[in-house]
């Protein structure tokens, strides 16, 4: 039995979960727009044929997810999470043996199966099984320490793949993945859940009872739009982000800087609400800060579009950008909970968390053909009008969660 009244931060298998999150999200997810370039460049192959892989993982991870949560909550998190890591790492070291853009492909679609067992949706599904209400502390500590998972990612890829090549890059990812990342997510999860026994209920729910009443339920819906709004707003700004930028006359070295403050953003966000919650020794209401970040986004698109040249409203706009969908890692796991309570959690959450992740599959190409059709202003007055709609959504989601909450009957 756990305890959960304890800090994360002392807790040696919360160490090694947030590590190997953090190594799975640098070998699996950023790998793909780290290595994007050399690909082009070895294959011949366009930019935006390449890109498709990608997409096709996100969409297959979305669509697993389910399958993946109904594991989780049959209390099967260790082998799912260890054998998802381990079996993408070696799908990720056929890519050197690619010779068709349609292997490719294939690759990237079995990629994204893995991706749904290893990265943050079923970690923080388990999280929330084990620790229940006391797993917000928890989720903050993972998102802090896999939040480097980026800026870990881009520079060892450039370095090994400028010092040899591409496919020793992913040789060594590979490895790190199967002998490093994999024993951590074993002994990460091996932590017993609070009322271990009475969870038996939920194994024994079938799946039809569990889909069919978050199908009918306003509330669902209404978290999945927010979600995708979240989603859709950021995948459309950082798949556009050097353009972007770049209309607004900023130099390439100044692009470039803007550009990778966004990711530091979002860890320096996580640290203020993890600060103000322990050293305030208080609890910010989740929804709150879901309201907040939602209005934060939609004013730094609005702020971009209106402001021009204006070096402080980008420097306002990196800020409000970053920090927001930083939080949103934490908001996700914890706001589905409250509305949609912990019973089969999982496969709950998996649900809900498809429009986040077609929000994300489909955010770039919506963004690049507003850019081609009209121009960046659009685009941004788009992600402004998107976020603004998030914020509306979510508010009638929370009433009616308030007048009528989700139950499973």
């Amino acid at each position: 039995m756990i305890s959960t009244g304890g800090s994360p931060w002392r807790n040696r298998k919360l160490w090694s979960l947030a590590i190997a999150e953090t190594l799975s999200w640098a070998g699996l997810f950023y790998v793909f727009p780290a290595l994007l370039l050399k690909w082009h460049e070895w294959f011949q192959w366009g930019i935006a044929e390449l890109s498709i892989g990608f997409t096709l993982a996100l969409i297959a991870s979305a669509i697993i997810g389910m399958i993946a949560g109904r594991i989780i909550d049959s209390g099967n998190s260790q082998k799912l999470m260890t054998l998802s890591v381990i079996i993408g790492a070696l799908l990720l070291s056929l890519l050197p043996m690619v010779t068709m853009l349609w292997q490719f492909y294939l690759v990237w679609l079995l990629i994204g199966c893995c991706l749904a067992g290893c990265l943050y949706d079923p970690c923080f599904s388990y999280i929330t099984r084990t620790f229940q209400a006391d797993a917000k502390n928890s989720i903050i500590m993972i998102t802090l320490i896999a939040g480097f998972a980026s800026t870990i990612s881009y520079p060892l890829c450039t370095l090994i793949t400028d010092l040899y090549d591409w496919k020793t890059t992913i040789y060594l990812l590979t490895v790190i993945l199967c002998f490093i990342a994999g024993p951590l997510f074993w002994y990460g999860t091996s932590i017993e859940p609070a009322g271990w026994h009475s969870s038996d209920k939920d194994n024994k729910t079938s799946v039809a009872k569990v889909v069919k009443p978050a199908l009918y339920s306003p509330v669902f819906w209404g978290l999945l739009m927010t979600f995708a709004a979240f989603s859709s707003n950021q995948g459309m700004i950082v798949s556009q982000i050097f353009p972007l930028l770049e209309s607004r006359e900023i130099s390439s070295g100044m692009t470039v800087f803007f550009a990778s403050c966004i990711g530091p953003m979002q860890v320096i966000a996580r640290l203020i609400l993890f600060a103000t919650e322990t050293f305030g020794n208080r609890d910010i209401p989740i929804l709150g800060v879901c309201l907040a970040s939602l209005i934060c986004l939609c004013l730094s698109s609005l702020a971009l579009a209106v402001g021009g040249t204006s070096l402080i409203l980008v420097v306002l706009f990196v800020i409000f950008q970053g920090g927001p969908y930083g939080l949103f890692s934490i908001v996700r796991p914890v706001i589905t909970a409250e509305m949609l309570g912990r019973v089969n959690f999982g496969l709950l959450s998996s649900m809900v968390m498809m429009g986040s992740l077609w929000g994300s599959a489909f955010a770039p190409g919506i963004a690049g053909s507003i850019a081609d059709r009209w121009n960046y202003d659009t685009v941004l007055i788009t992600t402004s009008s998107i976020a603004a709609f998030g914020v509306i959504i979510l508010m009638v989601t929370s009433t009616l969660q308030r007048k009528s909450p989700f139950n499973l009957g």
